[in-house]
């Protein structure tokens, strides 16, 4: 069924519809409408289309590309181009002179429409006279799908290219759109119109009328929720508010289309992140281990990382300790929550992934204090938690180095009290967080890896209780922790260990006995306790 450039002027539904050249082309047939949205779109064109754009897709390009894009529009042999004006473009003015001047030369109908006018309804009202319904949907998403990719392609081009992409949906279906994360927050949003989102509990399924692999939501009576998985684990949604026109099955096709760009966006973004993290691995690998490197590749690898190569450092690492089973992917997962948690808290902190470790390395200033230091990380760690309620996480701390060169030497001492963290068990109230600095005597123990220098530091009295040999010697050695850990108080040991006070106070007894322990003596109780530690120490390096 043929349709005509001069029929749409003379429709009811575009009244405001302006012919600005070509008044003895208007019955020229309209095969085919398409949105400009990116200029790759050139390559989709089939010829007979009647392109609709706001020079959006031009916005950047020089006035010699622009000359490059109409000669590639001369020869596909359009219909006719609409054209609305009001967004900002680079050289708007001599491109849209370019644009008449190339019209009135090719006998060309050129038409301007107010900008508040929807293409997707001239895009719609156009299909229903040259197509059927069935054809119209197939061509709509042929129309969409090409847009979409060719905005895809030149989305290394781009700053903001996933918020291009919202934008362009947005053109599409003329209401709000915006993407959010897990956590309701707003990743990105077209036109910068940043809405309140949180999925409620009475949002109910709704049937799009066609086929799809994506759940659809509706809320609030007005609000459709796209669940979508953009990257790894991370669940994300896309939210249409429906301010300025009805919710359609048309504007289903626009979405999907807009979902698989975004998905390459992410993939393509993903690949990056992973090339460079990669990469930043390899530096971070050589610069917390002291591996040796140039001068003039350190300097250049510290200014790729943005780092201060003179400023002050701290290195805290955080192990993970998992609350029942774990696979994988849930680690994955649970690793980059709290990276993001991290750099939430410190934006400027470096971070490299080691197994089931995270290390950060901290910018700090030189001035801060222990305990400014230990009431900081507190709250990081508090923050890391509370996002992450099935893990451990504890938290060894270096101390403060100046100079990059420095930062594995804070490394080394953040690692030995994450080490000795899980020696310190039973030991510390507190046995979440260690700085190095708080080891004190322990500090040398650490450096010390032979077995039998450290076996010199037990005194003998101790050693004759783990050489006990008769079924009571462990049941006698966790008494002996825990009495010293309160304090040589029987009655909190005995709440601790869930027995009877007169029990401790006979166990207490028989370790006197078999030791020759005098537990009113402070020295030899400061070198019982040290002794425990060691031992502690030798079982984790026999394991």
């Amino acid at each position: 069924m043929s349709f005509t450039i001069k029929e749409l002027l003379e429709s009811k539904e575009f009244s405001d519809m302006k012919l600005i050249t070509g008044f003895n082309h208007t019955k020229t047939e309209i095969t085919g409408v398409t949105i400009i949205e990116a200029p790759d779109i050139m390559h989709f064109i089939q010829g007979g289309e009647l392109l609709l754009t706001g020079l959006y897709a031009f916005k950047s390009c020089s006035i010699l590309e622009f000359q490059g894009y109409l000669q590639e529009i001369q020869r596909k042999t359009i219909s006719g181009i609409i054209i609305k004006k009001g967004r900002i473009v680079k050289d708007a003015e001599t491109k849209i002179k370019m644009l008449e001047e190339y019209a009135t030369e090719h006998c060309l109908p050129l038409i301007e429409v107010p900008f508040e006018m929807s293409f997707q309804k001239i895009m719609s009202f156009v299909m229903e006279h040259i197509f059927n319904e069935e054809v119209t949907r197939l061509k709509y998403f042929k129309t969409t799908h090409d847009n979409f990719t060719a905005l895809t392609l030149s989305c290394y081009q781009r700053e903001h290219p996933v918020k291009d992409i919202l934008d362009m949906l947005n053109k599409l279906i003329r209401n709000p759109v915006a993407l959010y994360d897990q956590n309701f927050t707003c990743y990105a949003a077209a036109n910068d119109e940043f809405i309140d989102f949180n999925l409620s509990k009475n949002a109910k399924p709704y049937d799009v009328g066609m086929l799809t692999k994506y759940k659809y939501l509706k809320q609030n009576n007005n609000q459709y929720v796209i669940e979508l998985n953009l990257t790894i684990g991370t669940k994300m949604y896309l939210v249409v508010t429906e301010t300025v026109s009805k919710f359609e099955s048309l504007d289903c096709i626009a979405i999907e289309n807009a979902i698989v760009a975004l998905q390459y966006e992410f993939s393509r973004k993903h690949a990056i992140s992973e090339l460079e993290k990669k990469y930043q691995n390899d530096i971070f690998n050589n610069l917390l281990n002291g591996k040796t490197m140039s001068y003039a590749e350190l300097r250049r690898n510290i200014e790729l990382l943005h780092m201060d190569f003179d400023g002050f450092y701290r290195v805290l690492v955080f192990g993970l300790d998992y609350q029942g089973k774990k696979n994988i992917n849930q680690t994955l997962h649970d690793i980059t929550n709290v990276e993001n948690a991290i750099l939430q808290y410190s934006p400027n902190a470096k971070i490299h992934r080691d197994m089931d470790k995270i290390v950060v390395i901290q910018p700090t200033k030189p001035e801060q204090t222990q305990l400014e230091c230990r009431q900081s990380i507190g709250e990081l760690r508090e923050l890391v938690q509370n996002k992450n309620k099935k893990l451990i996480i504890r938290i060894g701390v270096g101390k403060i180095v100046h100079g990059i060169t420095h930062v594995k030497d804070s490394y080394r001492e953040a690692q030995d009290a994450l080490s000795f963290m899980h020696i310190m068990d039973g030991f510390s109230e507190d046995s979440y967080i260690l700085l190095f600095s708080e080891l004190g005597i322990f500090k040398l123990l650490c450096q010390e890896t032979n077995p039998n220098i450290l076996m010199e530091y037990i005194p003998e009295s101790l050693q004759r209780l783990y050489n006990y040999k008769k079924s009571q010697q462990k049941e006698l050695i966790i008494t002996l922790k825990t009495y010293l850990n309160y304090n040589q108080n029987l009655s909190k040991t005995a709440q601790s260990l869930y027995v009877h006070y007169k029990t401790v106070a006979y166990r207490i007894d028989k370790i006197s006995e078999i030791t020759g322990m005098d537990f009113n003596n402070p020295n030899e109780m400061l070198e019982v306790r040290i002794g425990l530690i060691i031992y502690q120490m030798l079982e984790k390096y026999n394991n």
